[in-house]
Order: structure tokens, then C-alpha cells, then sequence
């Protein structure tokens, strides 16, 4: 119940985050824009509608087809007709987005964030293998959760608290020597 309160509470954040863009987009005057990603929106939501609504009679056809590879995917317990397949799917977005950027600047790092997605990556790599059915894809993408994670965490950490600054310090007490002396 609690995994479900947080799957919730992300889709209503996620929610709030793209209204918050279409009020932005609709003060910039990009009416047309807003329409055409409602639009978009929309056409997204009714057709993931429907294959909810006729997903089990698909996996029936596919799977009583005989179809080799297909027909036992299209059966199998973490398969494309369950959550279980879903789930880690869209999940490769976050890990891709994270891969895609890491040359990111370390000022643009948030260290909260990134030891959250570290976190999830680490603790949902384990679950992943103590659920019925095992959830090979689930691992895949936190293990790479974790890795592009740790990657930007451990930059920042390194920029922020163990690297060397600039050597800005040492040509300050060299002016204030100089004013002394002067």
C-alpha cells in the first residue's frame, strides 16, 4: 500500500509540474503550443484507456496464437501485459536522462536529489530480486539508476567538499601584504 501511495503521489506531482508549464507556456502567449501538448495529452490518455480495456483479450489472442517467443513473452509473469514490465520501462527515462547528461555542471547538481536517486537505485536493485516473479528488468534500470546516480553525486561531493578551489585565497593575502607594506 505504501509503494502505491508513492507511485500516487508521483503521478499527481508530475501532474502539477506540467500544469505549472502550460500556465507558464499560456503567460508566454504560446496558446498554440499548450493546445497542441493538450492535445497530445489527451490522445495519449485515451489510447492508453483502451489498452487497458482490451489488454487481457490481446495477451489471450497472442498467447493462445502459438506465436513461439511472442505468445511466451506475451505470457510471461513480468511480461509486457503486467506492471511489472511498465514500471522499469519508464523508468529508463530517468535513467536515460541521467546517462545523456553526465558532463553536467556541478553548481546545476542537487545532492539531495541525486542521493535519492542513488538511493533508489541501490535499495530497488535488491527488491527487485526478493519479489514473485523476479524482476530482471526492474534490476537492469536501477543498477543503471544507480550508476548514472552515484556518477553525479560523487562529482558533486568531489567539487563541493574535496577538490582544491581556485586559487582565489593566495592572491588575496597577496593584495592584503601588499596594502601593509604600502
Amino acid at each position: 500500500m505504501l509503494l502505491c501511495g508513492c507511485h500516487v503521489t508521483n503521478v499527481i506531482a508530475q501532474c502539477n509540474q506540467m500544469r505549472r508549464a502550460l500556465d507558464y507556456k499560456l503567460e508566454k502567449g504560446e496558446t498554440e503550443e499548450v493546445k497542441d501538448i493538450t492535445m497530445k495529452a489527451a490522445a495519449t490518455a485515451a489510447g492508453a484507456g483502451a489498452f487497458v480495456a482490451l489488454g487481457p483479450t490481446i495477451q489471450s489472442m497472442l498467447v493462445n496464437a502459438n506465436l513461439g517467443i511472442v505468445s511466451t513473452v506475451a505470457g510471461a509473469d513480468a511480461g509486457p501485459f503486467t506492471v511489472h514490465f511498465w514500471a522499469p520501462m519508464s523508468k529508463w527515462l530517468i535513467s536515460g536522462a541521467s546517462f545523456m547528461d553526465l558532463d553536467r555542471p556541478t553548481d546545476k547538481i542537487s545532492i539531495a536529489q541525486y542521493t535519492a536517486l542513488t538511493l533508489t537505485g541501490l535499495f530497488f536493485s535488491r527488491y527487485s530480486l526478493l519479489v514473485t516473479p523476479i524482476n530482471y528488468t526492474l534490476c537492469s534500470v536501477n543498477v543503471a539508476l544507480f550508476g548514472s546516480s552515484a556518477w553525479h553525486l560523487g562529482r558533486k561531493i568531489n567539487a563541493d567538499y574535496i577538490a582544491d578551489k581556485p586559487a582565489a585565497a593566495p592572491a588575496a593575502e597577496e593584495a592584503a601584504s601588499e596594502e601593509k607594506v604600502a
